[in-house]
């Protein structure tokens, strides 16, 4: 079995190097930081790297300060969390070609199965879930900390459980976790309850490009290099916004489109109907069925005409 040969490799690891991809959300961030502290008290050396910057939101979260960008460096195991393929990792995806034993953890259904082992369960709300059973399989005992990374991720993937990928045993583990240390109120507030002042204004821009098609049931909103400029923002901002438009009663498919220096980043979500996983592959991304993202070369006007005809057909197939 894929999950017992990870776990003895891990325990027989001296050294080990966490990461996860780049653009990282509270589902990679909490759980290799989670996964850091659990290595930690297992006496192993350990590495983390995230190929890109850590979103101020989750400067809370303990030990993100050991998060750094990735080097070149020889381990017995490389630890994977929350990536979908190897390009999503950076420069980090150089670690694939070293001696050490890579694993590939994942939740995302266009997972590519790159790594020497991999253990993709898409029924799992966060990749968190599955590292919470790692380390229930590792024998080693959940602390204040662990607990709070870990909480953390799985309540910002599942949407506040209230994603259609929530199960019962992701209410068992969150409960587990909260037991362990991790204070809900406090986690949910600095996730979803507040919010910098240059982030609301960019969420202002991106709010004043909102526009519905197909009589409601696509929502639009576009973020321009300009948007960021102008609001002392960056990428790492981001997170979130896009459930503003998702949220919008009717809406079945929501679309951000966000400006980079030499490509379009698109994130989509929909609610009950619409596989966006399909959508994105067809532009070389990939996620989930209800969330998920892609990259198109162009200008912000072309990826818009794109992407939209692509969700429209979904709509009417």
């Amino acid at each position: 079995m894929i999950l017992i040969d990870a776990i003895n490799h891990i325990k027989d690891a001296k050294s080990v190097i966490v990461v996860s991809h780049i653009a990282p959300d509270g589902d990679a961030i909490g759980t290799v930081t989670g996964m850091y502290k659990v290595l930690k008290k297992m006496g192993k050396e350990v590495d983390v790297f995230i190929d890109d910057e850590i979103p101020e939101m989750y400067n809370f979260v303990p030990n993100v300060d050991k998060i750094s960008r990735p080097f070149y460096k020889e381990a017995d195991v490389v630890l994977i969390f929350d990536c979908a393929d190897e390009e999503r990792l950076g420069n980090t995806k150089e670690l694939l070609k070293t001696s050490a034993v890579t694993i590939n953890v994942d939740h995302h259904i266009s997972n590519t199965l790159y790594a020497k082992l991999n253990y993709v369960d898409t029924n799992a709300a966060a990749t968190a879930e599955i590292a919470y059973q790692i380390v229930k399989l590792l024998g080693v005992e959940f602390d204040e900390e662990i607990a709070t990374s870990f909480y953390t991720a799985i309540l910002t993937d599942s949407g506040g459980f209230m994603y259609e990928s929530t199960t019962s045993i992701t209410h068992q583990i969150a409960g587990d976790l909260i037991n362990n240390g991790a204070k809900f109120k406090e986690i949910g507030d600095k996730v979803f309850n507040t919010l910098k002042f240059n982030k609301a204004k960019l969420l202002g821009r991106a709010l004043n490009s909102l526009t519905l098609y197909k009589g409601g049931k696509v929502a639009y909103m576009e973020i321009l290099k300009k948007d960021f400029q102008e609001t002392n923002t960056n990428l790492s901002h981001i997170e979130n916004i896009i459930t503003y438009a998702r949220n919008i009663e009717g809406v079945e498919v929501a679309v951000l489109l966000v400006e980079k220096e030499e490509e379009i980043k698109i994130s989509l979500r929909s609610k009950e109907k619409i596989d966006v996983n399909k959508i994105a592959n067809i532009f070389g991304g990939g996620g989930h069925v209800r969330a998920a993202g892609c990259s198109i070369k162009g200008n912000i006007q072309e990826a818009k005409e794109k992407i939209l005809q692509a969700i429209f057909k979904e709509l009417e197939g």
